[in-house]
This record gives C-alpha cells, structure tokens and sequence, in this order.
C-alpha cells in the first residue's frame, strides 16, 4: 500500500501539503488538490481513518441507527445515507436496534465510545434519556419523526398526515364504507402519528365504519393482524401502515379466499421496491427514501460542521401511487 510521502512525491508536493488535502483541514490551491487526489487515486493511496480523526480533532465516523435492517424500506436510506456521507470524507457505521429500547442504548453506549461527532436515528425507539446522553457529549443528532428539534439536534418529519389522508380517501371515493387499519407497534411514535392520522381522515366522513388492529410492521403480523381484524369485521377496504403488512394482508386474503381488488381493497406505506411486483401490484402511499437518507446526513452534517448551528425541522413529503389492489366495493 501506498504511503503518504510517496503520494507526495509523486505529486510533487510536501507531506504536509497532502495531509491538508486528504483531511480537508487546510485550503490549498485547487490545481495543488487536483494534483494530489490524481497522485493518490495513481498510487492507491488509502488514508489511515485514526490518524485523520488525530488531524481534524474529531471521529471520521458517523453513526445510522435503524431499527430493522431487514425491512427493506430502510435499504435504500442507508445507501442514499452512506453516498452523501463519503462525499463528506466520512463513514458510516449502520447499527441495527430490532425495534428493542435497550439496543438502542447500547448503541448509543458504543457510539459515546467510539467519540463520533454524529448520528442519525431513524428509529422511534429513542427516549429522553438517549437524548440527554448524546446532547451532554456533544454529539450531534437527527431523529426521524421526533419533533425534538433544537441544540445539536435536527428532526426530520415525514408527512404521514397526507399520505394516510390520501390513502383513505382514495377508499372512500371508491365507495367504501368499511375500512380496516393494520397499525405498527403501540410504542413506536411513528405507528402512532399514521393510526392517528388514519382515525382522523375516517371521522371526517359519515357513515363509515373501522376498525383498528396494531401490529408490529412485519409480513407476518400483517397476516396475523388482517386474520384478526376479518374475524370480526366484515371490511371491503384495508389500509396498514407499512408495506411488509398490506403483503402480508395480501396473503391472508389469498388464503381465504378473498379476491384482491374485487372482495377487499388493500392499500399500504412507503412504496418499497417490491410493491410494484406483488401480483396484484400494492396501492401504496410513497415515501422518497433517497431523498430522506441524504437529506438525514446533510442535516447531521449541518450541525457537525457548524457547532453554533441550532437544528431544524426537514419535512418529507409522501404521495399516494395507486395501482391493482384498490378497486370500488362488491355489490352486496
């Protein structure tokens, strides 16, 4: 491997002209930095991460909590996350909480240790406590739907009121008047703010009837949840609160054999890559997951570069896709 005095060499240039340019702690004259990286990228030159933290004063790493890697609404983030951040000079560690509020500490005990300058937690699984924490150590932080914005701390809010809001809508003007809910998790704030959301869009129009089951965001609970929520109600129309669940309502409704559109419609949350190929093809309320990942690093990176910062809110819009699995009722 390359070292730094023969990338220096090879550039025609000092060491420590090399070290401003590679750790971007020193300006130096562009054609000087174009020299350098063209000497570095010739050599295969690869920094030592601990001896830039040494020379910016601060971790070249920054943190990205998720709370179900497997969930492959959170792929496509972590990737768009990762992209902006090596932009930045930086890398990223992703963590993975499992939805559990002790992993969660025990991540933000590890990012603590490690001293990185940030994190990103894209997870409801966060309390005061978690907070406090990282605020006390100076760690910069962005949550995702935590209305917590302030010193050190940006929120990013996806817009879950008009995408539930289309959602029913879109049931309702079809002509549906029994309307199921598959929500996530009782103590995730998120699940919430969407059940809330979908009570509220269902109370605004008469005669209508719901009925809510909470659920844990998995394929599996979506069976499970829809399985329940038909033994007692008779719904034409279902709206659940992530995708992996509207599936998993999906294939309770084939093994019953209630035909999707025409006996229920199912309409579900975020638009992941795999809607688009369910047979029938998922009616679904859109999130724009790239551009909540790299707009989750500039925000963190915001408050990293600017300590005097104060955060801010980012809101993320989401728009209903409507496809093959929503259709008017069957004539009773």
């Amino acid at each position: 491997m390359a070292t730094i005095r023969e990338v220096a060499a090879k550039a025609g240039v000092s060491v420590a002209t090399v070290s401003y340019v590679i750790n971007d702690s020193r300006k130096v004259r562009p054609e000087t930095e174009q020299r350098v990286l063209w000497a570095a990228k010739e050599l295969g030159y690869a920094p030592n991460l601990a001896a830039r933290s040494l020379a910016i004063g601060r971790s070249s790493i920054v943190g990205l909590v998720v709370p179900d890697i497997g969930n492959p609404f959170f792929p496509e983030i972590t990737k768009a996350f990762q992209e902006a951040a090596g932009i930045a000079g930086l890398e990223t560690m992703v963590m993975n909480t499992n939805y559990d509020e002790q992993r969660t500490r025990n991540t933000v005990d590890r990012l603590v240790s490690l001293q990185v300058p940030g994190a990103a937690f894209l997870t409801s699984q966060v309390g005061r406590e978690v907070r406090e924490i990282l605020a006390a150590q100076g760690i910069a932080a962005v949550y995702l739907d935590h209305s917590v914005a302030g010193t050190h701390i940006s929120n990013i809010a996806l817009d879950y009121v008009h995408g539930i809001h289309a959602a029913v809508e879109h049931l309702l003007g079809l002509g549906h008047k029994r309307i199921g809910y598959i929500g996530g998790p009782v103590h995730g704030a998120s699940a919430q703010r969407r059940k809330q959301a979908f009570l509220d869009a269902s109370a605004q129009a008469s005669g209508v009837e719901v009925k809510v089951v909470d659920s844990d965001f998995s394929v599996q609970g979506g069976y499970f949840s829809c399985s329940k929520l038909l033994n007692v109600f008779a719904a034409t129309g279902l709206v659940a609160a992530n995708d992996l669940m509207a599936i998993g309502a999906m294939h309770c409704a084939y093994d019953r054999q209630i035909s999707v559109p025409s006996q229920l419609s199912i309409v579900g949350f975020d638009d992941i890559t795999f809607a688009q190929f369910t047979q029938p093809a998922l009616t679904t309320v859109a999130v724009p997951r790239t551009d909540v990942g790299r707009l989750a690093f500039q925000a963190l990176n915001a408050l990293i570069t600017d300590s005097g910062q104060a955060g801010r809110e980012y809101e993320v819009k989401t728009s209903l896709i409507v496809r093959q699995t929503t259709a008017p009722p069957a004539a009773r």
